[in-house]
């Protein structure tokens, strides 16, 4: 599988699982609105009074992972996340998601973080096989 067909993997299911790590060292899982792709990094939007941006803070190394039951399919992204601040990003990411200020009244928009992921490795496995690892600036995948 190639880094463009993941692409589109993550973009046609819309919805993954973030995991993060909380303060006692337990994984943490949860439901997140996981498809938004600009040049290398994966973009995901919280409430700024979440756990889990406790949990980012103190531990910025999260996975993501994406199933498709019916195929059979799974695809996994690991990286660190870390606060998006540029202005430029954060404006495009609102109007591709539209729904990160629809969902609150403008004098609560200061509560919306954006985050970037920069993956550091992805992972995909079609049935019940050993993940291969997709080389995301790169097409040619390797067995882990």
């Amino acid at each position: 599988m190639k880094r463009e067909e993941i692409v589109l993997y993550l973009k046609a299911r819309g919805y993954g699982h973030l995991a993060t790590l909380a303060s006692d060292g337990t994984p943490r899982v949860r439901p997140m609105a996981l498809h938004t792709v600009y040049g290398d990094s994966l973009y995901f939007f919280t409430l700024a009074q979440t756990r889990k941006v406790a949990e980012l803070g103190a531990s910025a190394h999260v996975e993501a992972v994406w199933l498709d039951p019916k195929e059979n399919s799974q695809l996994r992204i690991r990286g660190k996340a870390q606060i998006e601040n540029d202005e430029t990003i954060i404006a495009q990411f609102k109007r591709d998601n539209p729904m990160v200020t629809e969902m609150l009244p403008s004098d609560a928009q200061h509560l919306v973080q954006i985050y970037r992921v920069d993956p550091t490795a992805v992972e995909w496995a079609h049935g019940l096989v050993p993940y291969k690892e997709i080389p995301w600036n790169e097409s040619s995948p390797k067995t882990c």
